[in-house]
């Protein structure tokens, strides 16, 4: 099978270049800050994050780090204006072309993260610079970044914003915008004359800001902004055959965040209820037994008459009367004396025969 043609490669290989884009700046570039997840009144800032991954025709190897670090995480507690100790060796990836700033404040009144950069090289390997933030004469800085809140009772209100001057970022010689954008380059512009040919590098430039308006926007908590450049790329060798295709460098400028909202105590979990739910043992309103009836019977002296209950045999109701009344003494006597009169009349009847 004869080999590709060298230049452009195919839209399938673009398209899957640009997918890389995506899937490498999520992966390597997840935002930095951990005291967001907690929540309450912070702020922080970073200079740089950087992600180089492994490619063998680039001489290039993996590495991740950090470099540039500020916080504040305690509430009027003095401004932290950076730490730049570089543990991570960032400083033998980049060199930094002039002032820099990174700094965190937390207030009652007021929480911000700003980062200023005045401009950096980016080398994958050696001396061979990839990327290049270009200082413009006379600007303050190439890259600003900045991320306030102010909160209750004289906000909310949050402000974001990360700005470069206009057309200083460049890739492999190439000047590069906002958004997406491709590049033919060849094995000089990689610095791989002897390797590689004509390539395609694939650059995403994306400053993000939250919220988004420009200004003080009232009613929201929190800010955060950033400028993210992923590079990804299609190498060729001399013959015009691929050699590598995939993510290359991810960067991430002047992350800085503030928030001003209230920490929260956390929501506890089924096993931790502060109610527990109640066994059908344990109900919290038991079923009274018989001789527990939520409404107790009137003792004797606080009986209420009974309704008079129909006679069983359908006659009138009872009246109320005991046996020993005396209506029961009256019948009783009117039995006896008809009783005794029938008698005597019977006896009389007998003497007359006599």
């Amino acid at each position: 099978m004869p080999p590709r043609p060298a230049g452009r490669p195919s839209a399938v290989l673009t398209a899957a270049a640009t997918a890389a884009v995506v899937t490498t700046a999520a992966a390597l570039l997840a935002p930095a800050d951990p005291a967001a997840a907690a929540g309450g009144q912070y702020s922080s800032a970073q200079l740089i994050r950087l992600a180089i991954a492994n490619v063998p025709a680039l001489h290039a190897g993996m590495f991740q780090g950090v470099y540039g670090t500020a916080d504040s995480p305690v509430v009027d507690a003095p401004d932290d204006d950076g730490d730049f100790s570089d543990p991570d060796g960032v400083l033998n990836h980049v060199t930094l072309d002039g002032a820099t700033v990174v700094r965190s404040s937390n207030t009652s009144g007021k929480a911000y993260g700003q980062t200023l950069n005045s401009g950096m090289t980016l080398y994958i390997r050696d001396n061979d610079p990839l990327l290049q933030v270009r200082p413009v004469s006379g600007s303050v800085a190439t890259v600003d970044t900045y991320a306030e809140c102010t909160p209750p009772p004289v906000g909310p209100y949050a402000l974001a914003y990360a700005r470069t001057a206009g057309n200083q970022i460049m890739v492999a010689g190439h000047t590069v915008g906002v958004g997406t954008t491709t590049l033919d380059v060849t094995g000089t512009d990689l610095h791989e004359p002897a390797t590689l040919g004509d390539s395609t590098l694939t650059v995403d430039y994306r400053p993000h800001e939250v919220p988004s308006t420009g200004g003080q926007t009232p009613g929201v908590y929190q800010a955060e902004a950033w400028i993210d450049i992923t590079v990804t790329g299609v190498l060729n060798d001399l013959t015009g055959n691929q050699v590598y295709s995939g993510p290359i460098t991810t960067l991430r400028l002047g992350e800085v965040h503030a928030s001003c909202l209230e920490k929260t105590s956390p929501t506890p979990s089924p096993s931790e209820s502060k109610t527990p739910t109640p066994s059908p043992s344990e109900s919290k309103t038991p079923t009274p037994s018989p001789s527990e009836s939520v409404t107790p019977s009137p003792s004797p002296s606080e009986s209420v008459p009974p309704s008079p209950s129909p006679s069983p045999t359908g006659g009138l109701p009872d009246t109320g009367s005991s046996a020993g009344g005396p209506v029961a003494t009256i019948a009783l006597v009117l039995l006896v004396g008809g009783v005794a009169a029938v008698g005597v009349a019977r006896l009389g009847r007998r003497r007359r025969r006599h």
